[in-house]
């Protein structure tokens, strides 16, 4: 016998199945062109998301394209001070984004510059102790935000 709850159930399941429409491109997140559209500018050297290992890697190359890193680079100068390449150290950052997100998560990681130079994992161990990391969220929109995490 048929469990009636189930049959209660079963026109809600085929219901997002069968009325589900395709995105045109500029609507899809998976595609560039909906990231041409949002920042108005024509993306090129991108392949289609299937293409990467890793969607990952589909964003971070958009982001870059669009010129998040150049955006991060002077919030985290005006906010901390932090220069791109400086005497003492230099940067470096991780991007997430896409998705269903709504903006452009940057893990923004400073170094000190004697760790390229570093003779041995000791050394290169004293050296990380100095090495700073932030997170700043940019925005679809342009809004940047420096979220906080408290130290457990």
């Amino acid at each position: 016998m048929i469990n009636k709850s189930f049959l209660l159930f079963l026109p809600i399941l085929f219901t997002g199945i069968c009325f589900s429409e395709d995105l045109k491109p500029s609507e899809d997140r998976r595609k560039v062109e909906f990231f041409e559209r949002l920042y108005d500018s024509k993306i090129k050297g991108v392949k289609p998301i299937d293409e990467y290992q890793d969607p990952d890697t589909f964003y971070s190359e958009i982001a870059k394209r669009v010129g998040i890193p150049e955006v991060v680079y002077k919030a985290v100068e005006a906010k901390y001070g932090w220069k791109k390449e400086g005497k003492d150290y230099f940067m470096a950052l991780m991007i997430k984004g896409g998705g269903r997100s709504d903006d452009w998560g940057v893990m923004v990681t400073r170094f000190p510059s004697a760790l390229k130079e570093s003779k041995g994992k000791e050394e290169a161990k004293r050296l990380l102790k100095d090495m700073e990391t932030k997170m700043v969220i940019v925005g679809y929109d342009g809004t940047i935000s420096f979220p906080e995490f408290k130290d457990k």
